[in-house]
């Protein structure tokens, strides 16, 4: 078998130097000397190589010195070194480890395992290479596709809402004209391209959230505006499927300093998953209370059918909607329970989801004691 690699092999010892360069050569590989780690250097820096091969003690530049120059370098710092060394100190090789080298040999040099040590070395080093190959394509992918989204979610978002608000105001004008069927039709539009709406905002939300903590907008608002504001949506869904929500917040004028908007999104997201998952006309309490630490905990709870751990934990994962395919029972893109999680770690708090079938769903979203403005001298707590 031939090989076409071509190794630079440093020795100050013109023998060694010889003799393991002739060996090489007999397997095929194409072989550059150097005397020592100064001439080495000079030659990485003319020609393209694909494997080292240094003694350890040479004047000028040593193996050291040159290894720990080679991995300092940007163009050879991924170089395979494979150093050599006559010494019966283990200090050696340890040091030869930690300045970057590959690999290392003992002297005297077993001619036999040398070509098979150089052969293993350099796939080893192919292998690397087209890892790191991978890597770099996968975070490209990455970086583009979170770009592509920014980009989608703002040119999406002008058009469709336009066309929400145009559809309101036609079907406006028909219930005005007491056209009770293009109003319906008119409905279907306003409710389409909300929920587009809304997806896209789901997926630019999960975009920021995996590159990092999603950023909040923060302002004082009180808890019952925060709860008023999640419902406000989803009226519609919760009056389809006949669903019961009952109200008891501990203090609903309780002052919170937070993202309104995102902690909205947030209650609304396990409001909708009790609504879609559970049975007509499913119970659903939401409820606050002070933590024992002095935070803030919202309850959202169902008497819904509930969910095995191997189903909440696929629930817990982004896109891991258990039915993907196109014909599924339930929309949505399997968002919601990990957008409430990055929201709630956004504020500094936590997200917590008990489940278990048969025994409904309760999930809280708790935050932190800094993030309350203003609370009444004595209160409940849970833990």
């Amino acid at each position: 078998m031939r090989h076409s690699a071509r190794i630079l092999l440093v020795d100050d010892d013109p023998i060694m130097r010889e003799l393991a360069a002739s060996k090489l050569r007999e397997a095929g590989y194409n072989i550059l000397l150097a005397e020592d780690g100064a001439v080495a250097l000079q030659v990485l820096s003319e020609k393209s190589v694909d494997l080292v091969i240094c003694d350890i003690d040479m004047p000028n530049v040593d193996g050291f010195e040159l290894t720990d120059i080679v991995r300092r370098s940007p163009r050879v710092r991924t170089l395979p070194v494979i150093v050599v060394t006559a010494s019966d100190h283990p200090e050696a090789v340890e040091r030869a480890f930690a300045v970057g080298a590959t690999s290392f040999l003992a002297k005297p040099m077993n001619w036999t395992l040398l070509a098979h040590s150089v052969r293993f070395i350099l796939k080893a080093s192919a292998d690397q290479k087209a890892l790191r190959e991978a890597r770099d394509h996968a975070e490209a992918g990455g970086r583009f596709k979170d770009s592509l989204m920014s980009v989608m979610s703002h040119e999406l978002r002008t058009p469709l809402n336009a066309i929400i608000g145009f559809g309101q105001l036609i079907g406006e004008q028909f219930e005005r004209d007491n056209d009770m069927l293009n109003k319906e039709y008119a409905d279907y539009i306003v409710e389409g391209g909300k929920r587009l709406l809304n997806s896209v905002s789901d997926m630019l939300l999960a975009s920021d959230a995996r590159s990092g903590p999603i950023g909040i907008n923060e302002i004082d608002c009180n808890l019952g505006e925060i709860v008023n504001l999640a419902l406000a949506p989803l009226e519609k869904t919760i009056e389809l499927a006949a669903a019961e929500i009952r109200l008891m917040l501990e203090d609903p004028d309780l002052e919170v300093r937070c993202d309104r908007q995102l902690i909205a999104r947030a209650i609304g997201k396990l409001v909708e998953n009790s609504v879609k998952f559970g049975q007509r006309k499913v119970r659903i309490l939401i409820a606050s209370a002070e933590t024992s630490n002095g935070g803030l905990a919202i309850v959202v709870e169902d008497n819904g059918p509930g969910m095995a751990p191997e189903r909440l934990r696929a629930a817990s994962q982004s896109f891991a909607s258990e039915d993907v395919s196109p014909r599924r029972s339930k929309e949505g893109l399997g968002l919601g329970l990990p957008l409430v999680s990055a929201i709630s770690t956004a504020h500094g708090g936590s997200f917590k989801i008990h489940s278990a079938p048969g025994e409904g769903t309760k999930s809280f979203i708790v935050l932190p004691a800094a993030r309350i403005v203003d609370r009444p001298a004595h209160r409940a707590s849970v833990a």
